[in-house]
């Protein structure tokens, strides 16, 4: 059974990162044009972004726990190999060409095998989320039959403490220092920053139906813990001094987790998915991986226009690197392997009562 939540919530989190990047590009260069409280507002609303990359890691778990209940089958991760990981170490490669050739002005093969290596091993590029993924596959295959037995309640709790105390060591005491040559720190990319979106993820997709009346039933907490997280994380992004904008937050951790059963809840009550979100959905990992890299050159051009506006900036950078990256993802999908380079685009199985009456017709 499909969850057509799903298909939502991943178009809202695939645009929110676009758009995030979009905002993150254009502050690079006209930072220093805005004043210091328009600063303050444009870092709280990207800070509201935040829940997009947990969002759409906790979908990979759900989507794994509710498609195999009693554990995934045989040959899962080569088929994962072939169409999430080679994807990977394709981008890898191209972001290891573009960072240390173009950004850093360092055509050595050297330089490029460090920054190449440094990408594949530690995540240090665009691609670490699918680290991450991966490492979700694997814990699902080893602590399955774990989970089915353990206590929900103190699965997550502990988890729940060993997240939040890894993402505040992260944030408080030993923030990592974000470089020119590694902008997306290590300390971002291991399992214990992660665990907790994996074990609700896991409860979650695994028990749907009761998940689903427990948010009906709770659905006033749900909503009201998504405004007041919300709330609290703005202030911290917009009154302090020393607190990065980013999703390995202790405080993101509790406003990401309240946004994805608020979305849970909200879109339970849609019939149908419009087609326009099917779409962006269906393509949204090729455009996680491609859109970047379009918002590189997209700046570079935008930099000889100064006369656009910053706002109309980040919106041309979003729809341009959003539809580029779907019609990049499309073309080269025509291709017998083209999947192996920029990802699989999803196609929706047919309904099993459809397959029953074909297989019968006649």
């Amino acid at each position: 059974m499909q969850v057509k939540e799903i298909f939502v919530i991943r178009f809202i989190s695939c645009l929110s990162v676009v758009l995030l990047h979009a905002i993150s590009m254009v502050l690079m260069v006209r930072a220093d044009m805005l004043g210091d409280t328009v600063f303050r507002v444009v870092e709280s609303f990207r800070t509201l972004l935040m829940f997009s990359t947990p969002a759409f890691i906790f979908i990979s778990e759900f989507l794994l726990a509710h498609a195999y209940p009693g554990g995934v089958p045989e040959g899962f991760l080569k088929k994962r190999f072939k169409t999430i990981f080679i994807p990977f170490l394709f981008i890898a490669v191209l972001d290891a060409f573009m960072t240390a050739g173009l950004m850093m002005q360092q055509f050595h093969a050297s330089v490029i095998m460090k920054k190449l290596l440094a990408n594949i091993f530690l995540g240090n590029f665009i691609g670490y989320f699918i680290l991450v993924i991966f490492q979700f596959y694997l814990l699902h295959m080893c602590f399955h039959s774990f989970l089915q037995k353990a206590s929900p309640k103190w699965v997550l709790s502990f988890s729940f403490a060993v997240t939040a105390a890894y993402l505040s060591y992260f944030t408080f005491i030993h923030p990592p220092v974000v470089q020119e040559e590694a902008p997306f720190p290590f300390s971002w990319v291991p399992f214990p920053g992660w665990l907790f979106y994996f074990c609700l993820a896991y409860y979650c997709g695994k028990n749907y139906e009761r998940f689903l009346a427990l948010l009906e039933r709770y659905r006033h907490a749900v909503y009201a813990a998504a405004a007041v997280t919300g709330c609290f994380i703005v202030a911290v992004s917009y009154f302090g001094q020393d607190i990065a904008v980013t999703s390995k937050r202790p405080d993101i951790l509790l406003y990401s987790t309240s946004v994805i059963f608020s979305c849970f809840h909200l879109f339970s009550k849609l019939k149908s998915v419009p087609k326009l979100i099917m779409m962006i959905s269906n393509y949204s990992f090729s455009i996680y991986l491609l859109h970047a890299f379009i918002l590189i050159f997209g700046l570079v051009i935008l930099t000889s226009f100064e006369s656009i506006g910053t706002v109309s900036a980040v919106l041309l950078l979003f729809f341009i690197s959003t539809g580029v990256a779907v019609f990049i993802s499309w073309a080269v999908n025509k291709l017998k392997y083209g999947y192996m380079f920029v990802g699989k685009i999803y196609v929706p199985k047919k309904r099993r009562i459809e397959q029953k009456v074909s297989h019968h017709a006649g």
